[in-house]
């Protein structure tokens, strides 16, 4: 800031000889505004100075928990990572498991499968062999009972043709045998004066 200069009071009609120097008064005068105007510039500047001291020291307060600030979400982000990378992993570790257990499982249920269909295989031929046994039982049978309705018949009819013999030579021999009595009868009747027609 350049030194103020007063007006009027400083100035003083020129001596007759221009070059002639400055009094000694006038050179503290002079020196002594250049120092209050040093005064009042360096205050200024340290005026300056403090605040912009200040405004940096705000400046690095908020800088430093800027920083701060920073470095905890940094943190909170290997946090969060490191919490995501092991949780990935024990699901990962979990899936594993599971899928071994659940190929374990496919595996079992396919050889329960496999021997689930070769029991139902051989129980469909044993079913089949039963039936094919029972229908040639049942043929036999049927057979057997053809054959055993043809012989009764036979025998039937034999025993009726014989026991139609027997009751009519029966009955020729009960005719014989009453007529035979009949006439007896007659004979006594007509003994004891009796008319066999009247009675």
């Amino acid at each position: 800031m350049p030194p103020k200069k007063k007006k009027g009071k400083g100035k003083k009609k020129k001596k007759k000889d221009e070059k002639t120097e400055l009094t000694i008064e006038d050179k503290y005068k002079r020196t002594m505004e250049e120092i209050e105007c040093l005064k009042d510039e360096l205050a200024a500047r340290s005026e300056i100075a403090r605040r912009s001291k200040n405004t940096a020291d705000r400046m690095k307060e908020r800088m430093r928990e800027a920083k701060e600030e920073v470095e905890t979400e940094q943190q909170n982000k290997l946090d969060i990572s490191s919490d995501l990378t092991r949780q990935y992993k024990t699901m990962q570790s979990e899936m594993a498991l599971r899928i071994h257990m659940l190929e374990q499982t496919v595996n079992k249920l396919r050889e329960q499968l496999a021997s689930t269909e070769e029991e139902l295989k051989k129980t469909r031929k044993e079913r089949d062999d039963i039936r094919r046994e029972k229908d040639e039982i049942i043929a036999e049978l049927q057979f057997k009972i053809d054959h055993m309705e043809s012989a009764y018949e036979s025998v039937l009819h034999d025993a009726f043709d014989r026991m139609a013999i027997k009751v009519e030579d029966a009955r020729a021999r009960w005719e014989m045998e009453s007529s035979e009595i009949q006439e007896k009868n007659k004979q006594l009747l007509l003994e004891f004066g009796l008319n066999p027609l009247e009675i």
